[in-house]
């Protein structure tokens, strides 16, 4: 789903980000591991042994079982190959990570400008959609399309079909179905809303 290789292209300053929010150890640590699993996986997928891997480095104080639970929920086998998207490990981090909400929606905001130009549009937020489609949250519960448009509607007061961080970070923080998945912390908690 949409560019592959923009999602691929982490920057120093989110290897900082990641080992500042996250269990992982310095900025290095992060981009070896990183620079590792590009190269494992060139088509964007990992398998669920390498997604454990990452999730434990970053969070090791999450039960096993839980992150099994997680991890077969993402691999979202009725509807996929069962392998996961490599940006699916990226958003969980921005999720679970220590930061504030906004600096996490930075961070998700910049993974999905997948040309880099500092805006989003439609076509990136539907991107970032499906990630939470692949995980299992559009089961019945909530209409992510319709969501992911109120959000649009919402961060574009300028009405140029288009977000800029601001705008996006507004969107996502004023939408209730956004607003409650970003308080997640907890595998727990991200399991009950599926």
């Amino acid at each position: 789903m949409g560019n592959k290789q923009a999602r691929q292209r982490l920057k120093a300053q989110e290897f900082h980000f990641i080992a500042k929010n996250s269990a992982f150890l310095n900025r290095e640590v992060v981009s070896d591991y990183y620079n590792e699993i590009i190269e494992k996986y060139r088509d964007g997928k990992m398998d669920a042994e390498d997604f454990k891997k990452i999730f434990r480095l970053a969070f090791p104080e999450r039960p096993e079982e839980k992150l099994s639970a997680l991890t077969e929920k993402i691999r979202n086998v009725e509807k996929t190959d069962g392998s996961i998207p490599m940006h699916s490990i990226a958003m969980l981090i921005y999720l679970f990570s220590d930061a504030s909400t906004e600096d996490n929606l930075g961070q998700m905001f910049n993974l999905f400008d997948e040309d880099g130009n500092g805006n989003i549009n439609i076509d990136e937020l539907l991107n970032m959609m499906a990630f939470f489609i692949e995980i299992g949250m559009d089961t019945g519960k909530v209409d992510m399309a319709k969501t992911m448009a109120e959000v649009f509607s919402k961060g574009d007061k300028n009405k140029d079909e288009k977000l800029s961080k601001s705008e996006f970070i507004q969107g996502m923080t004023q939408h209730p179905v956004t607003a409650n998945i970003l308080k997640i912390k907890t595998i727990d908690a991200l399991l009950e809303t599926f």
